[in-house]
């Protein structure tokens, strides 16, 4: 076993790992993502996701709420419940975390995550002499199923990093799997076209287990879904369950956000919740999270309908459409798809109408640009563009030229402090800012802004946390 004296010491180990986070990928085959690998791994290391009942989410969007959405279900029902989450927005710590007695989410204690990192010393040391290196993603989805276990959860929900097939979070033997949509993006690894990457998605569906689908089984997505999930307990929007009476609400002089729907689901009473984050999509993302809840399996008594409405009630994610400040009102948003731009600009016509919007964007280069910055032309006054500092962003300049070239008015900004301070000029005290385009962008805003996220640790840990990130 190695020993680390810090967790800042630790986290230096694990970031000399390869991470696919930090750099372009090359090629996606079981070399480079080896779900085999990481299977040996879990092996070695005692098997730590079977302490708990995992459950794993899959997909191209709303997979971060979903998963906060399902984790808070669990812990409402009583259940003490981990959360394995990617990318973070401020802080490393934020990938991991634990539910308190009181039910609400923090990072698992330092020296938890150090000594499972120090566990795993030797055997990725021993995977690395006979030829088989782990990632930095592989390592730490090992380290935080190990941290699970020490702190005695009793459930687990893991978000996967990209696909599902290969992804290290499929290598947990979970209870069931949550796809919540499908849409185009990395499609560089996962195929040019919905139904290749629903089918990349959808492998991570487990034998005799339930797959709940946001999406319809229907046309090429629903075929590549239904192929996955033979063995499996399919349960699909629009045929098993369904999302009806959805409503998203804002009160601007606090900034609290809220969306209520009716969950009808078969075999079950229908269900009024509400969560409260912004856009009427959230109500798909929770409703998954419900129904996973419902038909899954976690030991002990079934979830109650009572804990579901309490724990969605709950949900906490940052960066989805939150408000950093109020005067002026400043809003982020993770959105860096065409999809997820026009969700985002549906709720901002939604909640919004008539104001004078000017929009922080800063992108991946390697993103449909064009096509997401064409969403917001009708919202959009103006466009400040900028840059988080990871690898492969877009500069400012060429992102500026993107968006005059969709007919929206831009100006560039060299980084996000210029930027925020640019857009709240053009806002002026009335209007609204907000900050899109990449989750990257939304944390250097959080951290830049003042929010009430965690500031970086000191040394090798703080490097690693606000240098080049994808």
């Amino acid at each position: 076993m190695g020993s680390f004296r810090s967790f800042d010491e630790a986290f230096a180990w694990l970031s000399s790992r390869t991470n696919y986070e930090t750099m372009a990928v090359q090629r996606y085959d079981e070399r480079t993502y080896g779900i085999g690998r990481m299977r040996r791994l879990l092996a070695a290391c005692g098997r730590p996701d079977r302490a708990f009942a995992t459950v794993q989410v899959v997909g191209s969007k709303g997979k971060g709420s979903a998963s906060a959405a399902l984790a808070a279900v669990l812990a409402a029902s009583g259940r003490r419940t981990g959360l394995f989450t990617s990318p973070h927005l401020v802080h490393a710590r934020e990938r991991v975390q634990a539910s308190g007695d009181d039910g609400a989410f923090a990072p698992v204690p330092d020296d938890a995550m150090r000594d499972a990192l120090a566990s795993l010393v030797p055997h990725v040391d021993a995977a690395a002499a006979r030829g088989e290196p782990l990632t930095f993603f592989e390592v730490h989805t090992a380290a935080a199923l190990l941290a699970f276990a020490a702190e005695s959860c009793d459930a687990a929900v893991l978000e996967a990093g990209m696909g599902g097939r290969l992804d290290a979070t499929t290598a947990a033997d979970a209870r069931g799997v949550v796809l919540t949509s499908v849409s185009l993006d990395h499609t560089a690894q996962l195929g040019r076209t919905r139904g290749a990457i629903a089918a990349e998605k959808a492998a991570a569906a487990r034998r005799g287990r339930p797959f709940v689908c946001g999406e319809p089984v229907t046309g090429p997505v629903g075929s590549a879904v239904r192929a996955a999930c033979r063995g499996s307990r399919l349960l699909a929007a629009g045929r098993d369950f369904r999302v009806s009476r959805a409503r998203t609400s804002f009160d601007r002089a606090t900034g609290r956000s809220e969306t209520t729907f009716r969950l009808s689901q078969q075999g079950f009473d229908d269900l009024d919740l509400a969560v409260p984050l912004l856009g009427v999509h959230q109500a798909r993302n929770a409703a998954l999270a419900a129904v996973a809840a419902r038909v899954m399996r976690f030991g002990g008594p079934r979830i109650s309908d009572h804990a579901i409405r309490e724990g969605i009630s709950r949900t906490s994610i940052r960066a989805r459409l939150e408000a950093l400040s109020t005067d002026p009102l400043v809003l982020v948003d993770g959105a860096h798809t065409p999809a997820s731009f026009r969700a985002l600009a549906a709720s901002l016509r939604a909640v919004l109408p008539g104001e004078c919007i000017v929009c922080v964007v800063g992108m991946s280069s390697d993103k449909d640009m064009h096509g997401s910055l064409r969403a917001l032309r009708g919202v959009a006054a103006h466009v400040v563009a900028t840059t988080s500092g990871q690898p492969r962003a877009a500069s400012p300049d060429a992102l500026a030229a993107l968006a005059r070239a969709a007919g929206l008015a831009a100006s560039a900004a060299p980084d996000i402090s210029s930027a925020l301070a640019a857009a709240r000029r053009r806002a002026r005290r009335m209007g609204v800012v907000v900050v899109t385009g990449s989750l990257y962008l939304c944390g250097a805003a959080l951290a830049a802004g003042g929010s009430r996220a965690a500031s970086p640790a000191a040394g090798s840990l703080a490097a690693w946390c606000e240098g080049p990130r994808t």
